[in-house]
Order: structure tokens, then C-alpha cells, then sequence
């Protein structure tokens, strides 16, 4: 991951941790760190992006898939280099 790319992973990192404490699951049950990396670099934005991601089902995609989407939607944008 580039460092615009590693931004939005850790954005995504946080709202899972926060997910994942609410919900008192494992982390890995909402999204593992190689399926959060594949989102940013996919750069997905639809739900069917999601489900093209390894390990992304349909139940993942309906329980958590808007909630990332808008996550991504409303990160900042990358600083310029």
C-alpha cells in the first residue's frame, strides 16, 4: 500500500476495531487485514466490489459492506505529493 492507500487501511482498520468492540466479535469475522488492504487497493465503491474480494460473501457485504463504502466515500482526500 501506498501512503494515500495505508490512510484510508487504517481508516478502515479503526471503524472495524470499533465494529468489532460493539459487536463483541473477533476482528477478523468482520473483515481480515488482507480483505481491508484488497478494498483499498480495489478501490471498491459499489457493493459488488466487495463481493469480488477473497473471503467476501454475501452475508459480510449486507451486514458491514455500506457501512465501509461510506467510510471510503467520505475519507478525506490524499494529500498531494
Amino acid at each position: 500500500l501506498d501512503a494515500s492507500d495505508f490512510i484510508l487501511y487504517a481508516k478502515l482498520r479503526d471503524l472495524r476495531k470499533s465494529l468489532s468492540e460493539s459487536e463483541g466479535v473477533p476482528l477478523f469475522t468482520i473483515f481480515t487485514n488482507e480483505q481491508l488492504a484488497a478494498i483499498v487497493q480495489a478501490k471498491c465503491r459499489v457493493l459488488a466490489d466487495l463481493k469480488s474480494i477473497a473471503g467476501i460473501g454475501e452475508g459480510r457485504v449486507s451486514k458491514y459492506g455500506e457501512t465501509f463504502l461510506n467510510a471510503l466515500e467520505n475519507a478525506p482526500p490524499a494529500p498531494a505529493e
